[in-house]
């Protein structure tokens, strides 16, 4: 089953876009467009991360790699999980 979700979410920098997509045993690959103003040009950063459900909530959180969440996205973190589970 192929399940896309577009959606943007308000920060406090701006409107970041996220695409938020379904792979194998759910779990999701979810790529933010995270806004960012580069001398006065708007350069959007892209953060990739995948999510997974959480074990004793209808939630999703991050799944954590080497290098961690980037703290902006991790403010996103029960935005996105709130539009994987609508």
């Amino acid at each position: 089953m192929d399940r896309v979700i577009e959606t943007s979410i308000a920060t406090k920098d701006g409107i970041a876009d996220c695409r938020i997509e379904l792979q194998e045993n759910d779990i999701y690959h979810i790529t933010i467009l995270y806004p960012n103003l580069v001398n006065g040009f708007s350069r959007s950063e892209i953060f990739c991360y995948d999510m997974r459900r959480k074990d004793d909530a209808d939630a999703y959180e991050f799944i954590y790699g080497e290098e961690g969440i980037h703290p902006k996205v991790l403010k996103m973190e029960a935005e996105i999980s709130a539009e994987i589970t609508k």
